[in-house]
C-alpha cells in the first residue's frame, strides 16, 4: 500500500474505499499502525545541480524530470516568511514559492520534501533564486516567477518524514556573498560572537510603518561583520524588543541586490544571553604591542584587551576628522590613530580607556590606526592631561618616523617654512630645521588654515601622521608654533665661504644645494606663492629632455651632447643641469623661477653672477622671455631687474646654451638682511606647440 495526500472529501471516500478493499485482501483490520517511512520517490539531481540551470535574466523552465530532496528550514509559522517556504540539501538552499496560508501545517521545518520540478519556473528575485509555478511578465527580464498555484502543490511537491534534523552551518559573513549560486542561500546559518548595533538597541523587531531591517554585528570587526536582519511587519514577534545581550542567531540566510541579509523564524532563533561586545572583564595592552600585530595586512586585536593613553589632537580645530584622534600611551611611548565608528567628543589632554577587543587594526594611506571602534568602547578616565613631546630634529624624526607615528614631538630652531597655499597653513607646508625637511599638513577645514606661518620657528609641537609614502607632521592650533624672531641662522642662503663661488648641479640626485630653490607664482611683487614639485619621486632620477609633466627636473647639460642624443646616452652624462618643465599648470607659465637666497652680504661688496641658460628639447614652438632681479628683505615686495649680458635672456626651440652675466654693481653690497636673486619669467611664453622647457646651469 503507498502513501497518498488527502486533498478533497471525494479523494478521502475513494482512499477509504481503496484501503477497505485491500483491508479485506489482506486480513488486517483499521487498528493496524500507519506504515511509517519515506514515499516511493527518490531525487534525481542536488539543489546546486538545479540552481546551475539559471544565472540571469528570463526565467527558466524546467522541462526535464527533474526530482530534488530537501529538508525544510523555513515556513510560514510565525508571520515572518509568507507565501514561500525554503528547502535544503547537502549542496545548497532554494526557496519555493507557494500560494495559499498556513503551509506550515503540511510543510513544517524539519520535514522532509520531494519536488518534482517538471513545469515549474526556475528565476530570482533580486539577486536570491526561488522556483515557482510560472513566469511573473510584469518582471520577466529580472527573473520573476509566480507562486504555485494550490491545486497544483500536489502535483510538484511529496511530503516526507517529519522531524529531520536540521543542523545550522557555522559561518562567518566574510563567508557569505551575494553570488546567485551561493551555495548558503536560502540555508539554515549559524552566527556565533553577534549582538544588535548599539544604534538598534531599544527598537522593535519590526515598526509599525513596516520597517523591518535592524543590524546585526558581530565583535570583530563591526563595520565589515554586519548582517541586515529582516522581519516582516506581520510577524507574531514584529513588536518585540530586541535583545541586547550577545551570542549566538540562527536563521536563513539571503540577499537583496548587493544587501546581505538574514532572516529568522521565530524569536527561540536568537540566544543573546551573553554580556555585549567591550563590556567584559579586559586587561590592559600597551599599545607598542598593539602596534606590533599588524604585519602588513588586516589584523584583529585579541579579546579582553583594551589600551590606555592620553589624547595627543585636538578635534576642536579641525584638523582632522571628528572621528579620529591619536591616543598616546605616556611620555616617550607609543601612540596610534584611533577610528571610531561616529563622531566623539574626547579633548586633547582626556586621559581614555578603550576596550579593543576583536577590533580591526589596519592601515589607511601608510598610518595604522584602530578602524571603527564602536564609540561605546572608550571610557574618559580623567581631564587635563598632557604629553611631554619628545624633541628632535627633522632627520631624527625622518629616521625613526614609523616607531614615532602618532606621537607628539618637538622640532626646534626651523630655519624655514615654505609652500601651504599664498602664505598660509593649508595644505602642505614644508619645515627645515637645517638637518632636513619634513611636510606640515593642515586640512582646509581647520579654524588656522587660512592663517599665515611664519618665515622661521624657535619651536614646532605636532604628532607624526603619514599619508602614503610622505612623511607628514600635524599641528593642533598656532599655540604649536613659536614664530623665529628676526633672521634665521646662516645656513638657508649659499655659503658664501669663497670668493668666487661656483655651484654646479652633478650632485642634484642627492637633493638641492643649499640656497637654490624653484618658485612657482613669482611675480613683480612675490617671490613667488611656493616651491615648484620636484617631478615624479625627486630629483633623484635623471629625466629625459622629452619629458612633458610640469615641474623641477635633474637633466642632462647640453654641454658635450647634441639635439638627437637619446635617453641612455642623456641618463649617462655626469654634467647635470637643474631644469625646469612649463606648462600651462597654474603659475609656471608664466611664473617660473630659479631663486638664489644670500642670508646677508654684510662685509661684502661687488657681487657678480654668470649662468648657462639652455634650451634642450628642440620639438616644442614656444619661447620664453627671462628677467634677472633682486628682493631684500624676509618677504621682499619688490624687485628690482638688473641688466644682463646678452641683454635679451630667451630660451627658444633651438637646442643650445647662452653664457649669461649680471653685474650687480653697489646693489647688494653690505646689506644686514636676506638678498633673493631670481631668474625669472614674468611674461607668458609666445608662439606655437606644447609648453616649454627651460634648463640652466652654473
Amino acid at each position: 500500500m503507498k502513501n497518498k495526500k488527502i486533498i478533497s472529501l471525494a479523494g478521502f471516500a475513494t482512499l477509504l474505499a481503496a484501503v477497505f478493499i485491500a483491508g479485506i485482501s489482506c486480513k488486517k483490520t483499521f487498528t493496524d499502525p500507519p506504515m511509517i517511512g519515506a514515499p516511493d520517490i527518490v531525487a534525481n539531481k542536488t539543489i546546486k545541480d538545479l540552481k546551475s540551470l539559471y544565472t540571469s535574466g528570463t526565467p527558466v523552465a524546467i522541462t526535464d524530470n527533474i526530482v530534488l530532496e530537501g529538508i525544510v528550514s523555513c515556513d510560514d509559522k510565525s508571520g515572518n516568511f509568507y507565501q514561500q517556504i525554503a528547502i535544503q540539501d547537502a549542496s545548497g538552499g532554494i526557496l519555493l514559492r507557494l500560494a495559499g496560508n498556513n503551509l506550515y501545517n503540511n510543510y513544517p521545518v524539519g520535514r522532509q520534501v520531494f519536488v518534482k520540478c517538471k513545469g515549474l519556473y526556475l528565476g530570482q528575485y533580486n539577486g536570491t533564486m526561488q522556483l515557482g509555478g510560472g513566469i511573473d511578465s510584469a518582471y520577466i527580464t529580472q527573473g520573476g516567477v509566480t507562486l504555485i498555484a494550490v491545486n497544483l502543490q500536489d502535483q510538484h511537491l511529496v511530503e516526507g518524514a517529519l522531524n529531520q534534523p536540521l543542523i545550522p552551518q557555522v559561518v562567518n559573513v566574510s563567508q557569505l556573498t551575494t553570488n546567485i549560486q551561493d551555495k548558503y542561500v536560502n540555508t539554515l546559518i549559524k552566527l556565533v560572537d553577534f549582538e544588535f548595533a548599539s544604534s538598534e538597541l531599544g527598537k522593535n523587531y519590526a515598526d509599525d510603518d513596516q520597517s523591518g531591517n535592524r543590524y546585526i554585528q558581530g565583535c570583530s570587526a563591526p563595520s565589515s561583520n554586519r548582517l541586515t536582519l529582516r522581519t516582516s511587519n506581520y510577524a507574531n514577534f514584529a513588536s518585540i524588543q530586541v535583545p541586547q545581550g550577545n551570542g549566538e542567531i540562527i536563521g536563513v540566510y539571503s540577499f537583496f541586490g548587493s544587501t546581505k541579509q538574514f532572516t529568522i523564524r521565530d524569536t527561540t532563533d536568537i540566544k543573546f544571553y551573553n554580556p555585549r561586545c567591550g563590556t567584559g572583564p579586559t586587561t590592559v595592552m600597551n599599545i607598542a604591542e598593539v602596534r606590533a600585530l599588524f604585519t602588513g595586512s588586516l589584523t584583529y586585536a585579541p579579546n579582553g584587551r583594551r589600551i590606555t593613553g592620553v589624547v595627543i589632537s585636538d578635534k576642536n580645530t579641525n584638523n582632522l576628522n571628528a572621528r579620529n584622534l591619536y591616543l598616546q600611551q605616556g611620555n616617550g611611548l607609543s601612540g596610534i590613530a584611533i577610528r571610531f565608528d561616529a563622531n566623539h567628543s574626547f579633548n586633547l589632554g582626556d586621559s581614555i580607556d578603550i576596550n579593543i577587543s576583536g577590533q580591526e587594526l589596519s592601515e589607511f594611506n601608510a598610518l595604522l590606526q584602530l578602524n571603527n571602534v564602536p564609540l561605546s568602547y572608550a571610557t574618559l578616565k580623567a581631564a587635563g592631561k598632557s604629553i611631554t613631546p619628545r624633541n628632535a630634529t627633522i632627520n631624527e624624526i625622518n629616521t625613526n618616523y614609523e616607531t614615532w607615528e602618532s606621537t607628539l614631538l618637538k622640532i626646534l630652531n626651523i630655519n624655514s617654512l615654505t609652500g601651504g597655499t599664498g602664505g598660509n597653513w593649508s595644505g602642505s607646508v614644508t619645515m627645515n630645521d637645517g638637518s632636513g625637511t619634513l611636510v606640515v599638513f593642515t586640512s582646509s577645514a581647520a579654524t588656522f588654515a587660512t592663517s599665515p606661518y611664519p618665515a622661521t620657528a624657535t619651536s614646532f609641537t605636532g604628532y607624526l601622521s603619514p599619508f602614503g609614502t610622505t612623511k607628514q607632521i600635524a599641528l593642533r592650533s598656532l599655540t604649536d608654533v613659536v614664530a623665529g624672531s628676526g633672521p634665521p641662522p646662516a645656513t638657508l642662503g649659499l655659503p658664501l665661504t669663497t670668493s668666487p663661488y661656483a655651484q654646479n648641479f652633478n650632485g642634484i640626485a642627492a637633493g638641492m644645494p643649499q640656497g637654490i630653490f624653484a618658485k612657482i607664482g613669482a611675480t613683480v611683487s612675490s617671490l613667488g606663492t611656493g616651491d615648484m614639485p620636484q617631478y615624479g619621486s625627486g630629483l633623484g632620477t635623471p629625466t629625459a629632455w622629452n619629458q612633458t609633466s610640469a615641474g623641477l627636473k635633474n637633466f642632462a647639460s647640453a654641454t658635450g651632447l647634441s639635439a638627437t642624443s637619446d635617453a641612455t646616452a642623456q641618463n649617462a652624462s655626469t654634467d647635470r643641469a637643474l631644469g625646469i618643465r612649463q606648462t600651462s599648470s597654474a603659475g609656471y607659465d608664466p611664473g617660473s623661477a630659479y631663486v638664489f637666497l644670500l642670508d646677508n652680504t654684510t662685509g661684502k661688496t661687488n657681487f657678480q653672477m654668470s649662468f648657462l641658460l639652455q634650451s634642450l628639447d628642440n620639438t616644442i614652438g614656444r619661447t620664453t622671455a627671462w628677467t634677472v632681479d633682486y628682493g631684500i628683505g624676509d618677504s621682499p615686495s619688490s624687485f628690482t631687474a638688473v641688466a644682463s649680458s646678452p641683454a635679451s635672456l630667451t630660451t627658444s626651440p633651438t637646442f643650445g646654451s647662452t653664457n649669461v652675466t649680471v653685474n650687480f654693481g653697489a646693489a647688494l653690497n653690505n646689506q644686514s638682511q636676506k638678498v633673493w636673486i631670481r631668474i625669472v619669467t614674468l611674461s607668458a611664453t609666445t608662439g606655437s606647440g606644447s609648453s616649454h622647457q627651460q634648463l640652466w646651469m652654473i
